[in-house]
């Protein structure tokens, strides 16, 4: 019985200890190999709500496209994919108090999906309406946050 805990827990930690950094102008994306789409999406939304952050929907984006490229006789365009809007109403508040234009950033949005049997977690970067605006940037940190500690054990 030892040795199979043992095993498994091997299992799991090297699960997430492959991945790459996809770290564009425009999006940020984490890709990894040998690692589960639920097990990827459960870690992720458990990150989120410990760091505070309230799940305001949850989007099945693969669900919805697909039905919709069957319907269309095309090819399905992801196996499994979902987005999580997310939101914090201190951090929303300091986003609006900076700009009133923040306002459309409202809520986060991160993705998770498999395609060619990898697991991607994404968001696309948030940009400053000013120069002087900061909050943009401060909005990338916590969602990288957040994304590399779901990989964590």
């Amino acid at each position: 019985m030892k040795k199979i805990f043992i095993l498994f827990y091997i299992f799991i930690s090297s699960s997430y200890a492959s991945y790459e950094t996809l770290d564009t102008q425009y999006i940020y994306t984490i890709k990894m190999k040998n690692a589960s789409f639920e097990n990827t999406f459960i870690r992720l939304k458990n990150e989120i709500v410990h760091n505070s952050y309230v799940i305001i929907n949850e989007l099945n984006l693969a669900k919805s496209t697909n039905t919709i490229a069957k319907v269309l006789d095309k090819k399905e365009p992801l196996s499994k994919g979902k987005t999580l809007l997310i939101c914090k109403g201190t951090f929303a508040l300091q986003m609006l108090e900076e700009n009133i234009s923040n306002i459309t950033y409202c809520p986060l949005a991160i993705s998770v999906y498999e395609k060619n049997l990898n697991t991607f977690i994404s968001f696309r970067k948030y940009k400053s309406f000013t120069a002087n605006d900061t909050i943009a940037n401060q909005i990338n940190n916590q969602l990288k946050e957040v994304i590399l500690n779901s990989l964590k054990d």
